[in-house]
């Protein structure tokens, strides 16, 4: 077992990747039946730097699962999986050097939560 992944820190980030991804999605999809000056069309930038943040933090040899064959995903709301994702955070150790970047992630994540919840979501 991969020494750095013995306490799931990867896992769980793949994790929060993946619940990005879909959030992503499905705000973008939204957004795509929205007016050309919806917000939907920022929130759904912000989720998908979101996303970038949490893929960027894994090992470049970390296989992300296909999220597009989870329908457990595609029946939460953005705001649910936004939420998810900020939960599964908690216990990352964003002191090790190779996630010291993982703090922005939690403070956009809660900034995104908090947008969606602005727009009804």
């Amino acid at each position: 077992m991969d020494t750095l992944n013995a306490d799931g820190t990867w896992d769980r980030l793949g994790s929060i990747a993946l619940l990005l991804h879909q959030a992503a999605n499905q705000v973008w999809s939204d957004a795509d039946r929205a007016t050309a000056d919806s917000p939907l069309h920022d929130l759904g930038l912000g989720v998908y730097l979101a996303h970038s943040q949490a893929s960027a933090l894994l090992p470049d040899d970390y296989v992300l699962p296909d999220v597009d064959a989870d329908e457990e995903l595609e029946e939460r709301t953005p705001l649910q999986l936004l939420t998810k994702a900020e939960e599964l955070t908690r216990p990352l150790p964003l002191h090790r050097p190779d996630l010291v970047h993982g703090s922005q992630l939690v403070l956009d994540l809660c900034d995104l939560i908090r947008e969606a919840r602005g727009l009804g979501y």
